[in-house]
């Protein structure tokens, strides 16, 4: 009898059979619906005496990721269900199954509404946790209020099972009956418990002990931080839903290819999540708080003790920004007093550390960090992922800074220069294009010192002055591709689809986040492991029809305010735009790369020209002489091999060029 089965598709278990997922989803209803009719019998025909009652969330086990509150189930159903995303979602083929519980539910709701006010609200609770390696389940909690004579009711489930031709069986566990429901088709077991005045039901028997066992030593019902953030979260919303952090690596270590450091660190440092639910025809809004623990990892604590500023470093970035990061504080200054104070209470061992790498960098580069490198910020750093460029063909990341005085940032960064060409073996490289110098220099240590491992990447950078900003990226294509941009005007400020993103938050912030959908889809592949990825392929139009994700967190000492926002547009395919009649614009688009390709070339790849396929393989190499092909030229097939062996000169095809086959043998000479 302790056969698990999980309610809902998980993404490393058999997918059951579609029958078998609707047979399951309306049963379970109906289950959840068996003791409410019954509780309105009983309120209409009968004295109705309250029993020993316990609070909903004692019944909620201590391992639940995710935690979704309703206190009114059958109202606020309604009125998601009508809403235009929801509506949208369950007509897609990947939600088939949820659109065929939908209509059953809906059906049973809109017969016994009568039924329903008899009984006034029922508090459901659902919660989700990890039972096994890569499986998920769930947990309902069903608060029956004052209804009594459970003996009855529980004979009355029996007999309606047993008409069915369930199996209907019983076993203790502390001294509780649990009503073991066997589908006589699918041999799937459906388990439930009446734990005082609770209605419990799981499709995993580990997950109902474990709610029984929770009752006399409750720990998220009992624990303070909870408590405060319940309080906090409020009720204007169609529901609750609770995010316990603690819990939440072990939900994302089965999505991607390795642990992601930084929410590691977010998660050790935050308790729970209380957010409000609503939605609406053109998105899903979640806003609450999140709450700090008592040890926080410094980095985090420095950064929501500083304070907030206005976000403006969309006025430059490119359109094609896939995924933007922007986090925003007073002063730099204040944000590092704070990070020394953090490290020091919280971390002294950390805070040594950080002192010895402090002295290291100034004493190696010979500056003053807080004077050169600090001084001339303003409090604003964005750090962007972005769609491959003119010149690229993988994902380019980049971070821009803004300076309070762009002439002063120049003054400081030029000293940085010239002490790293002084004291290191470091090249430092200047080219200049368009009226943009483009500089290199090695700044190992400098910005994870100060703002932690997410801009450890940016050790070597190159960078260049565009407004206000420094803008840093580790490869000289980004640089070259985001000048390009912001000159022809290709900039995320002009987009429809962000701009109302940032209409839907607050002007200053303290961390933000916005994500394009379309843009940041493919950049996925490489983070997500296999299965991961192929679910998420299968269900494409789904994360599509949410085109934009805004979400804000404002800092505020230790009760952290958040707003999440996701807008909803049915999802179509893009039309195929014909570019024949717009000869002058492509030939000056075509124009354009091609003086950027030479300039890249000549300047930063040593005269040596590559070419790519789309999915980033080595499609071709050839020497460049004063922007022309001239000396070696390879070419190759998609799986890597040699297909073409030539020489250039001028431009021209010269001499024999010698063709392969993908197998890597020899096809064919040519005289040219």
């Amino acid at each position: 009898m302790e056969q698990e089965k999980s309610g809902f598709t998980s993404a490393e278990q058999d997918t059951p059979t579609p029958v078998a997922k609707k047979r399951k989803m309306r049963w379970l209803w109906l289950l959840l619906l068996v003791p409410v009719l019954y509780g309105a019998y009983r309120a209409v025909t009968f004295y109705v005496t309250p029993g020993r009652a316990i609070q909903q969330i004692y019944l909620i086990p201590k391992d639940a990721i995710l935690i979704i509150h309703s206190s009114s189930p059958v109202d606020e159903w309604e009125k998601f269900s009508v809403s235009a995303p929801w509506q949208n979602l369950k007509g897609s083929p990947s939600f088939a199954e949820i659109d065929r519980s939908a209509g059953v539910l809906d059906s049973i709701l809109h017969a016994n509404r009568k039924l329903f006010s008899l009984v006034g609200k029922r508090d459901l609770m659902i919660s989700a946790h990890k039972v096994r390696s890569g499986v998920w389940d769930y947990l309902f909690v069903v608060d029956l209020q004052k209804v009594s004579e459970m003996e009855s009711l529980k004979n009355q489930i029996a007999t309606v099972f047993s008409l069915m031709d369930y199996r209907v069986t019983y076993r203790k566990y502390q001294h509780i009956d649990i009503i073991e429901l066997r589908d006589p088709k699918t041999r799937e077991i459906l388990y439930t418990a009446f734990v005082e005045n609770h209605f419990i039901a799981s499709y995993s028997s580990k997950l109902i002990e474990a709610s029984i066992n929770e009752r006399n030593d409750p720990a998220i019902g009992l624990d303070p931080l909870f408590m405060e953030i319940d309080r906090l979260t409020g009720d204007n919303g169609l529901f609750r839903i609770y995010i316990q952090y603690s819990c939440l690596p072990l939900f994302l270590e089965k999505y991607n290819r390795k642990e992601n450091e930084y929410m590691s660190a977010l998660c050790r440092s935050t308790s729970y999540a209380g957010l409000r639910f609503n939605a609406t025809n053109d998105r899903f809004d979640l806003k609450g708080y999140t709450l700090l623990n008592d040890t926080v990892d410094p980095y985090i604590s420095a950064l929501f003790r500083s304070g907030k500023k206005e976000m403006k470093a969309h006025q430059i970035l490119p359109a094609r920004t896939a995924f933007y990061t922007n986090i925003s504080f007073d002063a730099p200054a204040v944000f590092l007093k704070e990070l020394e104070k953090a490290l020091l209470v919280n971390s002294p061992d950390l805070y040594d550390t950080y002192q010895t790498s402090y002295r290291k960098i100034e004493s190696t580069f010979g500056v003053s960090l807080e004077d050169e490198f600090l001084s001339w910020m303003s409090g604003e750093f964005a750090l962007i992922e972005l769609e491959p460029g003119l010149l690229g063909y993988d994902t380019e990341i980049v971070l821009c800074i803004q300076a309070k005085n762009i002439n002063q940032a120049k003054e400081k960064m030029a000293s940085i220069e010239r002490n790293v060409k002084r004291r290191t073996p470091v090249n430092v490289k200047k080219v200049t294009y368009k009226d943009f110098d483009i500089n290199y220099v090695e700044l190992k240590g400098f910005f994870a010192l100060f703002f932690g491992k997410m801009f450890d990447k940016f050790e070597k950078p190159y960078y260049t002055y565009i407004d206000d900003y420094v803008v840093f990226s580790n490869k000289p294509s980004t640089i070259l591709s985001f000048i390009e941009d912001y000159e022809q005007g290709y900039i995320l400020n002009n987009d429809p689809d962000f701009k109302h993103v940032l209409e839907q938050v607050e002007k200053k912030s303290t961390y933000f986040l916005f994500v394009n959908t379309p843009k940041f889809f493919p950049l996925l592949r490489p983070v997500l492991n296999t299965k991961s990825w192929t679910d998420l392929n299968a269900n494409k139009e789904v994360a599509l029809s949410f085109p934009t994700m805004g979400l804000q967190i404002i800092g505020d000492q230790r009760r952290i305010p958040m707003h999440l926002v996701l807008n909803y547009q049915p999802f179509t395919e893009a039309p195929v735009i014909e570019d024949a009649d717009d000869e002058d614009v492509a030939t000056t688009e075509k124009e354009i790369l091609e003086e950027l390709q030479r300039f890249y070339v000549e300047k930063f790849q040593g005269n040596s020209y590559r070419e790519y396929y789309q999915d980033g393989a080595l499609k071709s190499k050839s020497e460049i002489k004063d922007g022309r092909r001239h000396g070696k030229y390879h070419e190759y097939h998609e799986n890597g091999a040699l297909k073409v062996r030539g020489k250039y000169a001028k431009g021209q095809p010269k001499g024999t060029w010698k063709y392969y086959t993908e197998e890597g043998k020899f096809d064919k000479k040519v005289k040219m």
